[in-house]
């Protein structure tokens, strides 16, 4: 089971620019991607208990989560859910 890292001081930084529409975008990029959540933890290197609690809104990516999720957004030609 991967090995959830937590690195307190991004997020701060992460709450600052954290967009409000977040857990939407999220199920916007499982439906397009059309990975399981699962797979996406697992490629995220987190639990899928961690995501799961993204997309419910009741936590938030830490910076090296989001700059990881923008990266495999990315690799799907959608990293525009993820930029603004």
């Amino acid at each position: 089971m991967p090995r959830q890292r937590i690195h307190h001081n991004t997020i701060s930084t992460i709450s600052r620019n954290f967009t409000a529409d977040f857990p939407q975008r999220l199920k916007r990029f499982k439906e397009e991607s059309r990975l399981p959540w699962a797979e996406i933890a697992r490629r995220l290197g987190v639990y899928p208990h961690t995501v799961w609690r993204w997309q419910s809104g009741l936590a938030r990516p830490n910076g090296e989560h989001m700059m990881e999720l923008q990266s495999l957004a990315g690799d799907f030609g959608l990293g525009r859910l993820f930029t603004d």
